[in-house]
């Protein structure tokens, strides 16, 4: 094979690699912000009851099937102050939520947005750790990429 072959497919394997590396990001991230809020759960002392004030509906498909989620957002009240939290990591199917369902939410009494909702705690936990997962898979395929499209471009291959 020529060089300019080489150079052509390792650009291509460089533009797949940052594109896995901007998705490891963005999946680190998430990671990165449910582990920042579970390791302050023991601060979460006061509690207050919480009710679905809202379903975010969000539609999503594959080849053959389109079908519809929801995810909760909870709201609460604080010292008089009305408190929100989206709940995206509680994705699941239409219907399986209802508006005024009652939850216990656990907050920082001098921070009362830092909340966990007490019935997705599970959730929000095994939510991280699929993160994490998916982190290393996507780092693993980044650095595949890169070296792929190093010794492509170098001729290595």
């Amino acid at each position: 094979m020529d060089s300019s072959f080489n150079l052509a497919m390792g650009g291509i394997f460089l533009v797949i690699a940052l594109i896995f590396a901007g998705v490891a990001f963005a999946v680190f991230s998430k990671f990165k912000k449910l582990g920042k809020l579970l390791n302050r759960a023991h601060l979460m002392t006061a509690k207050a009851e919480g009710t679905i004030s809202e379903l975010v509906t969000v539609r999503r498909r594959n080849r053959t099937f389109r079908w519809t989620n929801q995810y909760p957002i909870v709201s609460y009240q604080v010292n008089g102050k009305s408190y929100t939290t989206a709940l995206t990591f509680a994705e699941a199917r239409k219907g399986k939520y209802r508006l005024g369902g009652n939850y216990t939410v656990y907050y920082i009494p001098n921070e009362p947005d830092c909340c966990i909702v007490d019935e997705f705690r599970s959730k929000m936990q095994s939510s991280r750790t699929m993160n994490l997962v998916g982190v290393v898979i996507l780092a693993i395929l980044t650095f595949n990429m890169l070296f792929g499209a190093l010794t492509t471009m170098l001729g290595l291959a």
